[in-house]
């Protein structure tokens, strides 16, 4: 397409030129300036082929070849030009070129030297030769133009592609990251849930081991079978966390409450899925099972100039969370900070701190977006 574009271009400049100019015999100079066209057209093709095949890494060594490559092809191109134009004869022969430009010194004394035909062949000759030469360094600037612009295009084909590659493989990444962060599950929350239906068994409490069973399978089958990339609707992150609290009411059914702050305009919002379950999970493990009294682990939403905020907190015994993973601040907490990080970048974050009056805080931002369905 360049190649094309780029001589139609130069075939269109020179034929107005050529008219402006009045030149005489316009329709045979367009059709002899056509048949150079397409030479010309075949010729750059052949100095295409060459070109590809020097790897788009080496633009400095594409620069060089184009250069020596462009000198044969502007003399092939000057020598055809002046068969056409010159050997080729017609009535406008003497005042045409193929380029549609006067005539020039070497040119004119070339011609009246052949027209002579007669006692000086060799100056004729010579005289042709520097014809051809002269016309072969103007048209050596349109080979290298061309090449120019071909490696030109090339490289940015080439820098396009390389960044959608790029972007693909950033945004596989960053999905894979978001697997790996999600499907770090607890194996204490397994281990004390099989712990609690064992008991539940043995003590003959059939219908509470069913629900367990039916919470548990519930519960696992929303984590792990659907996609970590895509978002969920908050009232249905906050349905999964209230099966799982439901699993752990079994193990502290006098220690353990809940209170649940929705506002009716924020159920559609969108947040990534089990977002709050090591959150959830943390305030069970070190603030419920720590504490000899009921504790009660609270879930709000509000939203705060186009934010997302979600917050959750227990009032558990004060000291029960450090620092460190004993201490609750591990695993769980830097899943949620990192997803977080992944996913929104500077545009949310995660904040955690103790309460005063027992318990601890974690404070989640994210960009405010809704279900469009």
């Amino acid at each position: 397409m360049s190649i094309a574009g780029f001589w139609l271009f130069y075939c269109a400049i020179v034929t107005v030129r050529s008219a402006v100019i009045g030149q005489a015999g316009q329709l045979d100079i367009l059709a002899r300036r056509l048949a150079i066209m397409l030479f010309s057209m075949g010729l750059t093709c052949l100095l295409y082929l060459i070109l590809r095949r020097i790897p788009t890494s080496s633009l400095r060594r594409g620069m060089i070849a184009a250069g020596l490559l462009a000198a044969p092809a502007a003399l092939a191109f000057s020598s055809v030009n002046w068969v056409v134009f010159d050997v080729l004869k017609s009535p406008w022969a003497t005042t045409a070129t193929g380029t549609g430009s006067p005539p020039s010194g070497a040119q004119r004394s070339g011609r009246m030297m052949v027209q002579v035909g007669g006692t000086n062949a060799d100056d004729a000759d010579m005289a042709v030769v520097k014809m051809i030469a002269d016309s072969a360094v103007n048209s050596y600037f349109f080979f290298v133009g061309w090449a120019a612009l071909y490696l030109a295009l090339r490289y940015a084909a080439e820098v396009g592609a390389l960044e959608r590659k790029n972007a693909a493989f950033r945004a596989a990444a960053q999905a894979a990251e978001l697997r790996a962060l999600r499907y770090q599950v607890n194996p204490h929350f397994l281990f004390n849930t099989l712990n609690s239906l064992s008991t539940l068994v043995m003590a003959g409490r059939r219908p509470a081991a069913e629900r367990m069973i039916i919470n548990l399978s519930s519960f696992f089958r929303a984590s792990l079978v659907g996609d970590p990339s895509e978002d969920v609707l908050l009232t249905e992150e906050i349905r999964l966390q209230r099966l799982y609290l439901e699993i752990e009411q079994v193990r502290f059914p006098d220690r353990l409450r809940l209170a649940i702050d929705l506002p009716d305009n924020l159920r559609d919002a969108l947040v990534p899925g089990l977002i709050l379950q090591p959150l959830i999970e943390n305030a069970v493990k070190y603030g419920v099972s720590r504490s000899r009294r009921p504790v009660t682990i609270g879930i709000r939403a509000s939203a705060q100039q186009g934010l997302l905020l979600l917050t959750v907190q227990d009032d558990g015994e004060p000291g029960a969370v450090g620092k460190g993973p004993e201490g609750g601040t591990g695993l769980g907490l830097r899943n949620v900070a990192d997803r977080i990080a992944a996913r929104f970048g500077a545009m949310g974050y995660c904040r955690v701190r103790p309460l005063d009056s027992g318990g601890f805080r974690v404070d989640l931002a994210m960009p405010l977006t809704f279900d469009e369905h």
